[in-house]
């Protein structure tokens, strides 16, 4: 199994440490409650600040959202879609949620990795017993 990268294994280091941690980490941004049953959307964001590089030799390829060890959904990533300047790229995903979630997105930087973001608790709310 790669090794995956957050965040948080940087948050000691120096600015420059911090922002290379930056520009790789996904972040997942949504509400912390869900109604049972109803389109709920979770944008999937790298990085927080800095924008990533987007050349053919450094980019990101993929974009996974995750409620614990199930597969809520992907993005593969075009390259030559988002141009040759470094971008924010932002994944929307709708999901029609039926339990209470533990949210975690990963992203593949094909020269840095694998990194996940920070796990994010939605509760559903009117979620039959």
């Amino acid at each position: 199994m790669p090794r995956l990268f957050s965040y948080s294994d940087f948050s000691g280091g120096n600015e420059t440490v911090r922002t290379y941690a930056d520009k790789h980490s996904p972040v997942i941004i949504c509400e912390k409650e869900a109604l049972f049953d109803q389109p709920f959307t979770v944008k999937v964001r790298i990085g927080q600040s800095v924008k990533h590089p987007n050349a053919q030799d450094h980019h990101f390829q993929y974009i996974q959202l995750w409620n614990l060890e199930t597969l809520v959904g992907e993005l593969k990533l075009q390259r030559a879609s988002y141009g040759d300047k470094p971008v924010h790229i932002e994944a929307h995903f709708t999901i029609i949620p039926k339990v209470s979630m533990r949210l975690k997105a990963l992203a593949y930087c094909n020269k840095h990795g694998l990194w996940q973001s920070e796990e994010v608790f939605v509760k559903v709310e009117g979620q039959q017993e």
